[in-house]
């Protein structure tokens, strides 16, 4: 009996000291560990890291959202850094949101968001990077439109020079036109012809000027005759008015065409006969053009 209880008292003492042991090492183990988060298998422990991480993600998930990002600057790796953080958004969002969430479940929420806040680091920077490149293309296409500005204005300068060249050129090419005359003549007996003011005698006009330049080479050139007849109608052949020409005036038409050689310098006398199917009493006016420019006027009034 003795001997039972001398084992007895061995078998507590050595089952105290093994608890004094447990305990102490417990208890270094947790002060080596104090800076780990432990997940324990308490539903309201879990719940407070769920709400910790939580306020994190929230809180990223805001800064990203107000940090405003240029969308069609957004290429390359840029467009890889924001595509990686949807997909991270939406791996937290799902787990965090999921009811049965497991302790691995909150570790790899907690790698996730530390990730999470990486990539928005990245693409922070990236933005920087590209609102430097954005003001240096914005610089550059600045002083591009100062040089394309420059250059228009240089262009409409030249433009006008060559307006303005062209018109000397068409001016120094066209002809002096003087002693311009409009008969109106009557054939009597004979085959006499007299000058005549009365519509109803006069059976054909005569109409003469004299051409002149002293620049142009010596070839072949055309003039326009206008007759206007009483009632602003110009006199025509073409019962369709399709004979016309280009004028400072606009399009215009004309009585006739008339062809010629000229050698330079010369006075050149042009003589035409034309004969309309009726005369009316009014003035008429014969006007002469060349190179769209009209040389010169005359009227012939009959009764």
């Amino acid at each position: 009996m003795r001997d039972s209880k001398n084992l007895l008292l061995i078998l507590i003492s050595a089952g105290l000291m093994l608890t004094w042991v447990y305990h102490l090492y417990d208890k270094s183990h947790y002060s080596n560990h104090k800076f780990e988060v432990l997940v324990k298998d308490s539903l309201a422990t879990q719940e407070a890291i769920k709400d910790s991480l939580q306020k994190l993600f929230n809180e990223k998930t805001h800064e990203l959202d107000t940090t405003r990002i240029a969308t069609d600057s957004l290429k390359g790796n840029l467009d890889s850094t924001r595509l990686k953080i949807y997909e991270l958004r939406r791996q937290i969002s799902d787990i965090l949101e999921n009811r049965t969430v497991t302790k691995a479940d909150l570790r790899k929420a907690r790698d996730l968001i530390a990730e999470y806040k990486d990539r928005i680091e990245e693409m922070k920077a990236q933005n920087n990077d590209l609102e430097t490149e954005r003001q240096r293309l914005n610089g550059e296409l600045t002083q591009l439109n100062d040089q394309m500005k420059g250059l228009q204005e240089n262009i409409q300068k030249i433009s006008q020079e060559n307006k303005e060249l062209t018109e000397t050129i068409n001016q120094a090419s066209t002809f002096i036109a003087s002693d311009l005359h409009l008969s109106a003549v009557a054939t009597r007996s004979g085959d006499k012809e007299v000058e005549a003011s009365s519509a109803k005698k006069v059976d054909k006009f005569i109409f003469s000027f004299t051409v002149q330049n002293n620049i142009v080479k010596n070839s072949y050139y055309d003039v326009y005759v206008v007759i206007t007849q009483p009632g602003n109608k110009v006199l025509q052949n073409d019962v369709w008015g399709a004979d016309s020409f280009a004028s400072t005036e606009g399009n215009k038409p004309y009585t006739t065409k008339i062809h010629f050689e000229y050698t330079r310098g010369e006075k050149k006398k042009i003589l035409y006969t034309l004969q309309p199917d009726n005369f009316i009493p009014g003035t008429y006016m014969l006007q002469v053009y060349q190179n769209g420019i009209s040389l010169g006027e005359t009227t012939k009034m009959l009764n």
